[in-house]
């Protein structure tokens, strides 16, 4: 079934309980940078995340840690993960952090849809969020900041050296910076890759 004939439900069933799912865009964005945290544990990070997803979080005591594990890939599975494209050009360099690039974004969704990401936090579902995200056009900010960070620059021919300056001042100008990991446990792989999606 296309996304496009797929009925929007916020009511995730399971046999323990029935669940309301929030998967707001500013809320996986949120869980995304709660994987990155290396003083928590993985069921800590579960259980949190699972508390920021879901409305009525106050049913997860009925859930082992090993189930909310389960009910987080699944819950994951229906309202987060978005199918993959195959990369025509992986970049070596990392040219989008939706962190980082929170005002570009914002800017260009403003420039593209008159869409305030402000006032849709906790509204926009996170794959309306992404799909739209793809949607923006080259002339918009964060998109014209990713070309520049994937740019090649081009080797020296003794003519082309103000044209290699440029682009060195360019992709030193929007870097970004360099962060550490987190654990490597699936689920942390799962919300790495939300970026990755992003660029499909």
């Amino acid at each position: 079934m296309g996304y496009l004939t797929e009925i929007t439900d916020n009511i995730f069933q399971t046999a323990k309980s029935r669940l309301i799912i929030n998967p707001a865009f500013d809320i996986v964005l949120e869980i995304q940078k709660l994987f990155r945290e290396e003083d928590l544990t993985e069921f800590e990070k579960v259980d949190q995340a699972l508390q920021m997803l879901i409305v009525n979080d106050w049913n997860l005591r009925l859930y082992s840690p090993r189930e909310k594990v389960n009910l987080l890939n699944e819950i994951s599975k229906k309202y987060i993960t978005v199918k993959k494209r195959p990369n025509v050009k992986k970049s070596p360099r990392p040219v989008l952090d939706f962190e980082e690039d929170g005002d570009y974004i914002y800017a260009s969704f403003m420039q593209e849809y008159h869409i305030d990401l402000i006032d849709e936090q906790g509204k926009l579902p996170w794959k309306k969020f992404l799909f739209l995200f793809n949607g923006l056009s080259s002339d918009t900010k964060i998109k014209q900041v990713m070309r520049i960070r994937d740019m090649d620059v081009p080797e020296y021919n003794g003519k082309n050296m103000k044209q290699i300056q440029e682009i060195q001042r360019l992709q030193s100008y929007y870097a970004l910076p360099v962060k550490g990991g987190g654990g490597q446990s699936g689920l942390d792989l799962l919300f790495s890759t939300l970026e990755g999606m992003a660029r499909q």
